[in-house]
């Protein structure tokens, strides 16, 4: 959040969703201060949260509210059961301008975090519940899932072309690199393999006909486990028609910590509702071995995440090379 609402401001959002407030407070996530905010009102607790806009979409920030606000309707009106229900505003939309910027409202989830593998089982469960609605969406021209790819590949020439020259600027990068380096060519030298193989081209094409939401930023801030024991998945800001196949990825690497017991039983829940062929397997495989931090750490050098994400990789290597071979045996079998 830009700045801290007042508290004048916060009673006059909340009236526009028909709530009185009776007391907030702001609440910071792992990436961002004052992320949210708690609102005690005379209906119950909810959450008010400024709209983000995804840096990595072309459209303006009033298009992609009002393209979330419609998936989320879409969602909600399909009955997903994995979400807070956003409020409709005194407009019916679900969201509220101020000073430029959109506001929306939901219901807050009392609980905890992840931790259990019946937790990762869950979140599978409902990934794969979102991946398998079509909500009516129309077919598309390009395969989301080629399109991420094309995105991925640029990021990764400038991973190779200014490696060594990021490095010089930041000593913990110079060490990755001169430990690392070489594997993270290999990692992306595989991927692209894989995926130029025929089945996956088809697969690709396939796709076109077969659109499906995804979430867009599954991480273990953004999933809560109720009191009730149900599963919520939280910021929706991102969700959009994409690749199902690089969300499921990004969602095991997010989430999972490497840890195969975990892993396994995501997919387990995943599958159990939205088996996956040999080559959707393939696929799902070579996009989680893609070294997206490593792309991340040599475009921001000096940035304090790239320096926890070096330092997170060095900690965890060993686990993820055990977690990428896991994930090439149940690719193959």
């Amino acid at each position: 959040m830009s700045h801290l609402l007042s508290q004048r401001e916060i009673r006059s959002i909340s009236r526009r969703f028909r709530l009185q407030t009776l007391r907030s407070t702001p609440v910071s996530s792992f990436y961002r201060k004052n992320a949210v905010i708690q609102i005690q009102t005379n209906l119950g607790t909810f959450a008010l949260k400024p709209y983000n806009r995804n840096p990595h979409l072309r459209s303006g920030l009033a298009a992609q509210i009002k393209s979330a606000a419609k998936y989320v309707r879409l969602l909600m009106n399909s009955d997903y059961g994995f979400m807070p229900d956003w409020l409709p505003s005194d407009s019916g939309k679900l969201w509220v301008m101020r000073q430029g910027q959109p506001y929306y409202m939901t219901e807050w989830i009392h609980g905890r975090p992840m931790g259990t593998e019946q937790d990762c089982e869950q979140l599978g469960h409902a990934l794969a519940k979102l991946h398998t609605l079509r909500c009516g969406l129309p077919p598309t021209p390009k395969s989301a899932t080629l399109e991420q790819v094309r995105l991925w590949k640029v990021k990764d020439r400038y991973l190779r072309k200014n490696m060594v020259q990021a490095a010089s600027a930041n000593p913990a990068l110079r060490r990755a690199v001169g430990k690392y380096g070489a594997a993270w060519k290999r990692f992306s030298d595989e991927a692209w393999s894989e995926i130029r193989h025929p089945d996956i081209s088809r697969l690709c094409a396939q796709e076109k006909a077969n659109p499906a939401l995804i979430h867009g930023d599954i991480t273990p801030p953004n999933v809560i486990i109720a009191n009730d024991e149900r599963l919520h998945i939280i910021d929706w800001d991102f969700i959009r028609v994409g690749s199902t196949y690089a969300d499921t990825a990004k969602t095991i690497m997010n989430t999972t910590g490497f840890n195969t017991a975990f892993i396994e039983a995501f997919l387990r829940g995943y599958e159990g509702l939205r088996p996956l062929s040999p080559p959707e397997r393939t696929l799902v495989k070579a996009l989680y071995g893609l070294p997206r931090e490593a792309w991340y750490a040599v475009r921001f050098p000096r940035s304090n995440r790239s320096a926890e994400m070096l330092k997170t990789m060095d900690q965890t290597w060993v686990l993820r090379r055990q977690a990428m071979e896991y994930m090439s045996r149940w690719a193959n079998l």
